[in-house]
């Protein structure tokens, strides 16, 4: 029984059989990039971010604006879509890269107190809302928010918001908590009275 081939440019014969394995092979080592060999993989989505905001905070802002300009992630540690924790045995994989999990989230936490949220509008009269993740691990978020109107720097805060590390690889306790700490950091901004003067 002859064995197919299939004839590269340079008119080498490479059988159909090691095609195949060389296409297995380069998934797999992809696949351990983007995990970085962690043992466990928590799968976290945008949509099942259910947002939980003090009624207290929550009533400050009805009938703000925002424009939530761009989320920018600077954090060498993290890949595309996913965090870690501290010794990278455990891997938080989002469903969108980091940038637009994070923004999704604030977005809707922004809707449920009543805000309006815009994406790059040309209209100057409503802030924008720049994020910048400076590192993050299930245990530390540390980003830093930007307000600018008419394009003039009107507020610029960092926070650090952490959480207890969870010695578990229960997958569904741990996408609870990154919910959690994503919560969390939500709160700390809309908590904070000068972020919501440079709304004004």
């Amino acid at each position: 029984m002859k064995t197919r081939q299939a004839v590269n440019r340079g008119g080498k014969g490479t059988t159909v059989e090691m095609k195949r394995f060389l296409c297995m092979i380069s998934l797999f080592f992809f696949t351990v990039f983007l995990t970085g060999c962690a043992e466990t993989t928590v799968n976290v989505h945008r949509h099942l971010f259910k947002p939980d905001i003090p009624a207290s905070v929550a009533g400050l802002y009805k009938g703000k604006q925002i424009d939530l300009y761009q989320v920018v992630n600077l954090d060498k540690k993290t890949h595309s879509w996913t965090y870690y924790n501290p010794a990278k045995t455990v891997a938080y994989k989002a469903s969108v890269s980091l940038e637009y999990y994070v923004m999704d989230c604030f977005r809707d936490a922004f809707w449920s107190v009543g805000m309006g949220v815009l994406y790059q509008t040309p209209e100057t009269n409503v802030p924008d809302m720049e994020l910048i993740i400076d590192s993050w691990t299930d245990v530390e978020f540390k980003f830093s928010v930007l307000v600018k109107k008419n394009d003039v720097l009107s507020y610029k805060n960092q926070f650090v918001v952490t959480m207890p590390a969870l010695e578990t690889n229960d997958t569904a306790k741990l996408e609870k908590n990154a919910y959690t700490m994503m919560n969390k950091a939500v709160v700390a901004v809309l908590s904070d009275k000068k972020f919501l003067e440079a709304l004004k």
